[in-house]
């Protein structure tokens, strides 16, 4: 005979039981990966970006796996969708061998390899600000002993925010260097712009930069400016665009001596054309490069500058990468005398994305 308080005891630990599993088997529901080589991992897709598929995982942390080769993923929650083309898709996502479906109000086919990026949304709504701002944190250091001392250090940061219909992009750059027996030179720089898309291949943008330069004995030169920009190759992993547009520019050079006043050059306006290309050579290792051709229209004609930025970054573990930046500035006929018309140099430096 079984009495009350048995069969009560016993409830009791049939419910804990049954909690206990529910909570052990919780962490179990997770995304499942499953690789051309028939590997599965499960974790929480994190997000496509660079052709490399971010998994988070509780027992190896996050894996950046190859988008290449990845043959199914079988995912809950929503996401957003970017094609190579640029259009965008919201919805629950789910890849087999007969390609990736995008769940949402409609069921959309895309192709897997013309998707450029992956990124988690909370209910089908767009992704928040900090899923979608990409950009690195750059330090460098470098120290000379022997016939000469030199020290070096810089700082750069970048970063990119996207939405569907514009883009806002920025960095921002400081070079410090101290040699034995010579005054220390410094180079800072900062720029902005904003991207419109008018249709899948053109755009209109709005640029604004400031830039400060010892070894040119420029005190600052300001810029604000605008044009329009067509993309000529635009895939997941090669970008091609040419740019172009006007400039209004104001410099400011310093004069030798401590207490010189600063020269102050008039407002002048710039032709603006320019050549910015992006490229994953092998996944992991990135590389952009922008060349910007700036002739004088309006004052100072015959003076043109030239502009040069190239970056090759190597991914490390994690989000830590290693680039090297060489930079270069040409001016044709610089307004102060004894400056070299042509300021260049190379930056190694450890980073960081986010």
């Amino acid at each position: 005979m079984l009495y009350a308080g048995n069969i009560d005891h016993r409830f009791h630990r049939l419910v804990l039981h049954t909690l206990l599993a529910y909570y052990w088997a919780a962490p179990l529901a997770a995304d499942v990966v499953v690789l051309a080589n028939g590997d599965c991992l499960t974790g929480e897709v994190a997000a496509l970006k660079d052709a490399k598929l971010s998994l988070d995982t509780t027992y190896a942390g996050t894996i950046n796996i190859d988008w290449s080769e990845v043959s199914s993923i079988q995912a809950d929650g929503f996401f957003q969708v970017r094609a190579e083309n640029g259009v965008h898709y919201r919805g629950a996502i789910q890849m087999n061998q007969e390609g990736l479906q995008v769940i949402g109000q409609e069921t959309a086919p895309v192709d897997p390899l013309e998707v450029v990026e992956i990124t988690p949304t909370s209910n089908g709504d767009p992704p928040g600000f900090w899923q979608i701002l990409d950009g690195n944190i750059d330090l460098g250091y470098t120290f000379n002993r022997g016939n000469s001392r030199l020290n070096q250090s810089t700082l750069g940061v970048k970063g990119s925010y996207r939405r569907e219909k514009y883009r806002l992009s920025g960095s921002v750059t400081s070079l410090f260097s101290r040699q034995a027996n010579s005054d220390p030179t410094n180079r800072q720089t900062a720029d902005a712009r904003y991207d419109r898309y008018i249709n899948l291949r053109h755009f209109s943008f709005l640029i604004g930069s400031a830039e400060r330069n010892d070894r040119q004995k420029l005190d600052l030169r300001s810029r604000v400016g605008g044009g329009f920009g067509r993309t000529l190759i635009k895939s997941k992993d090669e970008e091609l665009s040419l740019l172009g547009g006007l400039n209004f520019v104001n410099e400011q050079f310093r004069l030798e001596g401590d207490d010189a006043p600063l020269l102050n050059g008039p407002s002048s306006g710039e032709g603006l054309i320019g050549v910015e290309y992006r490229t994953i050579l092998i996944p992991g290792i990135d590389v952009t490069s922008k060349l910007s051709f700036l002739p004088k229209v309006i004052l100072q004609r015959g003076r043109y500058r030239l502009e040069y930025d190239g970056t090759v970054r190597v991914s490390l573990a994690s989000n830590f990468s290693w680039s090297l930046t060489l930079f270069d500035r040409f001016d044709s006929s610089p307004p102060q005398e004894g400056v070299q018309r042509n300021d260049y140099g190379v930056i190694s430096a450890l980073g960081y994305s986010f």
